[in-house]
């Protein structure tokens, strides 16, 4: 009887016992899938798109375009201005040519003049002398006067020409101010090479005494009077009054 009992007691614990282990594996395998189907699961991101402020495109887009035309109208202007510039450049160099030519033709017919003269002044040496009648001598005397006024009239030519030389070839310095004047000295060669300028007077400012001289300097010669005691009289040596706004000699 007490034999029957213990196998009846083992059977139960041992089927207890396998009933605990089929347990525990059924719920280890549960777990395994369940695993399996949260690593399979696809996953979603939800993303939104934000619109950009079409008030603060139509602004952005009004400011690149103002910048776009401010651009313009100073690309406009700098070429407006750099025609100007390269227009007064021709006009001066024009204004040079002719007045070198006036000059030039003025030389020519003061050649011909003096050697007419001279012919004139022969012819009279090899005819018997004889006192003038007095109209004749009045009138040598009036001729005499309108050559001095000519000789005249030629030095300003000259003179001007020579502004215009200086001025063609001054670059005003950053520091020159209106009312700023140098006086300089200018020595030339009968060919109008210049051989020496100085500051006689100074205007306070190194810089503006410095660009007056370069100015003359650059020049290297200057259209003068081939008429010897003419140059020798107005052109050997002379003075320039040097201002921003005036030149004159």
């Amino acid at each position: 009887m007490t034999t029957q009992i213990t196998y009846v007691i083992s059977f139960v614990l041992a089927t207890l016992v396998h009933a605990l282990v089929v347990g525990l594996l059924m719920m280890n395998w549960s777990g395994e899938q369940e695993l399996e189907r949260n690593h399979d699961q696809a996953y979603y991101i939800q993303a939104t798109v934000v619109g950009q402020n079409p008030y603060t495109a139509k602004e952005r887009a009004q400011e690149r375009q103002a910048e776009q035309r401010r651009q313009k109208r100073d690309a406009q202007r700098r070429k407006v201005a750099q025609q100007r510039k390269e227009a007064e450049r021709l006009e001066k160099e024009e204004e040079s040519r002719e007045a070198r030519n006036r000059l030039v033709e003025l030389e020519r017919l003061r050649a011909l003049q003096e050697a007419e003269n001279a012919r004139e002044e022969q012819e009279r040496e090899e005819q018997p002398r004889f006192e003038l009648p007095k109209d004749v001598a009045v009138g040598r005397r009036e001729e005499n006067t309108r050559m001095a006024v000519t000789d005249d009239e030629k030095a300003q030519a000259y003179v001007a020409q020579i502004q215009r030389d200086v001025i063609q070839n001054w670059s005003r310095p950053p520091s020159a101010r209106n009312g700023m004047q140098a006086l300089l000295r200018v020595f030339l060669v009968p060919t109008g090479e210049v051989v020496d300028v100085v500051v006689e007077e100074s205007s306070g400012n190194s810089a503006f005494d410095r660009s007056a001289m370069l100015a003359v300097n650059k020049t290297e010669r200057f259209l003068v009077p081939s008429e010897s005691r003419q140059f020798e009289r107005n052109f050997r040596e002379f003075t320039i009054l040097f201002r921003p706004e005036d030149l004159r000699l």
